[in-house]
C-alpha cells in the first residue's frame, strides 16, 4: 500500500520499490509516461493523487512522481492495483490536522447542511480495502459526525409528524377498519370476544423515517468504540446525547436501510440524514460480520474533499463575526461564476476566497489566483449587490490556514516571495487573526485562519 499524506508531491526514482509487486504495468507505457490516477467524483478536473512512473529516454531507468491534492482518502489505483491510503496533513511528527472538529464546527452554521453535496465520495458497492486496524481510517467518524450534525438540527427545529398507520388489539371498541383474516385467528379462535384487532391512521412523530433515525443512533455508539481514546469522542457523544433525547416518542424499529424521499423545504435535511443514515448502516453491517479481526480491517473506497471542508469552515466563522442576515453570502452565482463568498456591511464591502493552500503562510498569492478573485471584483452584479456606485475598487481577500506546513516543490517554485505588508487597523481585518496586504496588488488582503488539530 502507498501511504501519504495531503498536498504530498515525491520525484525520485528510489521511490519505485513501491511499484515492485505490481504487475502488468509495462502495458500502461504511454509515450514514456506510465500514469495511474484516482479522481474525485470521476471528474478529471478534480485529483485525488496521481502516479507517473516516467521512462529517460531509450534507457530502462525510470523515475516517478506522486502527487496528492486537496483529498483524504483511502482507494485503489485502477490501473495499477495499488492500494493508497492519503492521511489528513500532518504539520510535525506529532501533530496531524482535526478534521472531525472542523465538520462539527462548520457545521454549526445551518446554512451549511445545503452544501454537503460533493463533499464525501464513498464507494460501497466496490470491493473494500484491508488495511491495518491501527490506521483507523477517518470514513466512519466523518460519517457519523455529518449525521449527528444533520439531525441535531431536525431536532432542534423539531422532527416531522405526519400520518402513519397503527395496528392494534383494542378491548372493546373498534377503531378505523378491522383487520379480518387476523382478527378470526388470534381474537375469535381464542375466544377473546371483547378484543378487536383494528388498523387505523394516527398523526404523530412515530413515521418510518424517524424510526430509522432513532435507529441509526442506536448503532453509533459500537462504531464509536474503536475512537473513543479520540479527543473527538467527547464531542461526538455530546450531540448523540442531544439527538436521543428528540426521540423519546418514536418507537424502536430494526432497519437495513430505508429509501425515503422528503419534498417539503422546510424538512429538506431528511434526505441528506437518511442517505448518511443508510451509509453508516453499511459499515455497521460489516462491523459486525468481521468484529474477530483485530490486525486487520477492511474498509470502503472513499474521499473528501478537504478543500470544500476549509470553505465549510471559514464561512462558520464569517457567519460569526458577521452574523447578520445577508452580510455573508456562500457560493453566490454571477454570470456564470460562482464567487466563495460576499460580504457586504456597512464597514466592509468585499469578495472573499478560501484558498486550502498552506503556501500563502510564505507570501503573495498565485498569479491564477490574483486573476481569478480580481476577476470577480470587477463584475457589475457584485458592484450593484454591494451597492457601489462609483469605480472603488472592492476589497479581495484570501483566507488560508495558517498552520499548516507546505512540501511540494511545485509550492516553492511557484510561490511569490514578495514581502507583505501586515494591517493592523481595525477597519480591513474581517477575522480575528492576522491580516496582511499583497505588495503586488491593490486592495488584495491574505488573512491566515488555524485549524483545529490533535496530537498523535
Amino acid at each position: 500500500m502507498l501511504q501519504i499524506s495531503e498536498h504530498f508531491e515525491f520525484y525520485n526514482r528510489n521511490h519505485l520499490s513501491t511499484f515492485k509487486e505490481v504487475t502488468n504495468w509495462e502495458n500502461y507505457y504511454i509515450d514514456s509516461v506510465k500514469e495511474d490516477r484516482i479522481d474525485f467524483l470521476n471528474d478529471k478536473d478534480r485529483n485525488c493523487v496521481i502516479v507517473s512512473l516516467l521512462k529517460q529516454d531509450q534507457s530502462e531507468v525510470y523515475t516517478c512522481n506522486i502527487q496528492s491534492s486537496y483529498y483524504i482518502g483511502l482507494d485503489r489505483f485502477p490501473k495499477l492495483n495499488l492500494n493508497v491510503y492519503v492521511e489528513p496533513k500532518l504539520n510535525d511528527a506529532t501533530i496531524k490536522l482535526d478534521y472531525i472538529s472542523m465538520l462539527l464546527e462548520a457545521l454549526k452554521a445551518p446554512e451549511n447542511f445545503k452544501h454537503l453535496d460533493g463533499l464525501i465520495e464513498t464507494k460501497l458497492k466496490e470491493d473494500w480495502i484491508e488495511i491495518k486496524s491501527d490506521l483507523k481510517p477517518i470514513l466512519t467518524p466523518f460519517l457519523i459526525a455529518q449525521f449527528l450534525s444533520v439531525v441535531k438540527d431536525l431536532v432542534k427545529k423539531g422532527l416531522k409528524k405526519s400520518y402513519y398507520t397503527v395496528q392494534e388489539n383494542l378491548n372493546s371498541r373498534v377503531k378505523g377498519k378491522i383487520l379480518v383474516g387476523q382478527q378470526i385467528k388470534q381474537n375469535l379462535l381464542k375466544n377473546r370476544l371483547t378484543k378487536t384487532i383494528c388498523q387505523y391512521q394516527e398523526f404523530g412523530f412515530d413515521t418510518e423515517a424517524n424510526q430509522f433515525l432513532k435507529y441509526v443512533l442506536s448503532v453509533i455508539p459500537n462504531l464509536l468504540t474503536d475512537f473513543n481514546q479520540e479527543k473527538q469522542f467527547g464531542q461526538l457523544q455530546e450531540v448523540l446525547h442531544y439527538c436521543n433525547g428528540g426521540f423519546y416518542q418514536v418507537s424502536n424499529r430494526d432497519f437495513e436501510k430505508l429509501k425515503y424521499k422528503e419534498n417539503n423545504t422546510f424538512y429538506r435535511n431528511y434526505n441528506q440524514a437518511i442517505k448518511l443514515g443508510n451509509q453508516i448502516l453499511a459499515l455497521q453491517d460489516y462491523n459486525i460480520s468481521c468484529q474477530n479481526q483485530q490486525e486487520t480491517t477492511k474498509h470502503p473506497p472513499f474521499w473528501i474533499d478537504m478543500s470544500k471542508l476549509f470553505e465549510l469552515y471559514v464561512f462558520k466563522q464569517l457567519k460569526q463575526q458577521f452574523p447578520e442576515e445577508g452580510q455573508v453570502k456562500y457560493h453566490e452565482k454571477r454570470n456564470r461564476q460562482e464567487l466563495d463568498f460576499i460580504i457586504n456591511t456597512p464597514n466592509i464591502k468585499a469578495v472573499v476566497d478560501a484558498k486550502y493552500k498552506p503556501r500563502y503562510s510564505s507570501g503573495n498569492p498565485s498569479m491564477d489566483d490574483a486573476r481569478q478573485l480580481s476577476g470577480y471584483t470587477r463584475l457589475n452584479s457584485v458592484y450593484r449587490e454591494l451597492g457601489i456606485t462609483d469605480n472603488t475598487i472592492i476589497p479581495a481577500y484570501f483566507i488560508y490556514p495558517a498552520n499548516l506546513q507546505t512540501n511540494t516543490l511545485d509550492d516553492l517554485e511557484n510561490i511569490e516571495m514578495d514581502l507583505l505588508e501586515e494591517i493592523t487597523f481595525d477597519s480591513k481585518i474581517i477575522l480575528e487573526s492576522d491580516l496582511r496586504k499583497s505588495s503586488t496588488y491593490r486592495e488584495m488582503f491574505l488573512q491566515e485562519l488555524k485549524l483545529p488539530t490533535n496530537l498523535i
